[in-house]
C-alpha cells in the first residue's frame, strides 16, 4: 500500500511543478547525517511433534553511523511547501557484528535417529535502496516541520549451518518526520540542519529448507534510525 502511495505522490509532485514550474525553484543536493540505529528481533523456532517451542531474542545499537545521500527537491511559492525524493546509495549492515549461537537439532527429515550434533548458526542483515519521499512545510523564520514515507530493501545474510533453515529477503516500509532550520547561501544555493526519526514497519519473515521439512521458523524484527543531518543544495 505504502508503495501506491509513494508512486501516486511522486506522480503528484511532478505535475504540480510542471504547472507552476515559474512560482518555485527546483533543488538538487547532498546530505550527511550522523545515525544512530537500533534494531530488536526475536525468533521462535518450531516446536516440532515431540520438542519444545524456543524463542531467542537479541537486541543491537549502533552509534554514530555517518550516512550520506542525494536528493532533488521542488520548492514552491505555496507557503514555502517543499516536496521532495530522496536517496541513500549502497548497503549497510544494520549490526556492526555478527550475531552467532548455537544449537542441537534433533531430528532431520527422513532420519529416525535422534541427532546430537551441535550447529552454529550465524545471523546478520543489510539494508540497500532506501528511497523516500518527503513534504517539508516553514513553521517561522527558518524552522520548518517535514514527514515522509520510504521503503528500503532488507537483506538477510545468515549462515544456516548443516541444513538448517534460512529467511528470504523483503522490502520495508516505514514513515519519516523531521524538524530543522533552512536558509539560502548566495543566489543559488542553500542549506538545511534538521533532525530526523525514521520508524519502519516490522519485519517479520519464515524460514524455508529447515531440517524437518514441515517445521520453520519465524523472526520479528522493529528498526528504528535517528540522524542528525546537514544538506547542501543548488537551486535553479
Amino acid at each position: 500500500m505504502k508503495k501506491q502511495i509513494l508512486t501516486i505522490v511522486v506522480s503528484m509532485m511532478f505535475a504540480l511543478a510542471s504547472s507552476i514550474a515559474n512560482a518555485g525553484s527546483f533543488n538538487v543536493g547532498v546530505t550527511g547525517a550522523i545515525a544512530d540505529v537500533s534494531a530488536s528481533g526475536t525468533e521462535t523456532t518450531n516446536a516440532g511433534d515431540s520438542g519444545t517451542a524456543n524463542t531467542n531474542s537479541s537486541s543491537v545499537s549502533n552509534d554514530n553511523v555517518p550516512i550520506a545521500s542525494i536528493f532533488a527537491e521542488y520548492q514552491s511559492d505555496f507557503y514555502g511547501l517543499t516536496l521532495g525524493l530522496e536517496h541513500i546509495p549502497g548497503a549497510a549492515d544494520v549490526s556492526n557484528s555478527v550475531k552467532t549461537r548455537s544449537e542441537v537439532a534433533a531430528s532431520d527429515t527422513d532420519d529416525e535417529t535422534t541427532n546430537t550434533a551441535t550447529r552454529d548458526f550465524k545471523a546478520q542483515a543489510e539494508v540497500e535502496n532506501y528511497n523516500l519521499i518527503y513534504v517539508e512545510l516553514p513553521i517561522y523564520n527558518q524552522f520548518f516541520i517535514g514527514a515522509g514515507l520510504s521503503e528500503m530493501d532488507v537483506n538477510t545474510t545468515e549462515v544456516a549451518s548443516s541444513n538448517g533453515g534460512s529467511y528470504g529477503n523483503t522490502t520495508l516500509d516505514g514513515t519519516m518526520y523531521r524538524l530543522g532550520i533552512k536558509g539560502a547561501i548566495g543566489d543559488n544555493a542553500g542549506y538545511k540542519l534538521f533532525y530526523e526519526v525514521n520508524d519502519f514497519d516490522t519485519l517479520k519473515l519464515t524460514s524455508t529448507g529447515n531440517s524437518v521439512a514441515d517445521e520453520t521458523n519465524s523472526i520479528s524484527a522493529d528498526l528504528d534510525v535517528d540522524m542528525l543531518k546537514f544538506a547542501l543544495s543548488y537551486n535553479f
